[in-house]
């Protein structure tokens, strides 16, 4: 494959960059947030998106951006993207937990306009 053939296929190009590391599978898909068969979904799909392969360079250290330049608009585009499951259950705790105060606050209200 040549290097221009690359921007064509990104899944193929992020294993390539992977087994040249020598990082385990299983090492690199902890560390990233994903799971093994997601990695493995991912080196097959030709559109991998920018803040998948922005995720799996932060592990592997290594810069996706000259080959694809694009990356560090989709890494500004939006940083508070949810790619991990433990940063999703922060979220929803977040969101909980403001939800249970606003709630107390109506409920508050209520009380001293009805008595």
């Amino acid at each position: 494959m040549k290097k221009g053939d690359f921007k064509k296929h990104k899944g193929e190009y992020l294993d390539s960059v992977v087994r040249k590391t020598g990082i385990t599978i299983k090492a690199l898909t902890a560390s990233a947030g994903f799971d093994r068969t997601t990695y493995y979904h991912h080196i097959t799909d030709p559109h991998l998106p920018y803040k998948v392969i922005s995720r799996y360079g932060e592990v592997l250290k290594f810069d996706f951006s000259p080959e694809y330049p694009e990356i560090q608009r989709a890494r500004s585009d939006d940083p508070q993207e949810i790619t991990t499951f433990e940063e999703m259950k922060k979220d929803r705790d977040y969101w909980r937990s403001r939800f249970f105060d606003l709630a107390e606050k109506l409920a508050e209200n209520y009380k001293k306009e009805n008595t």
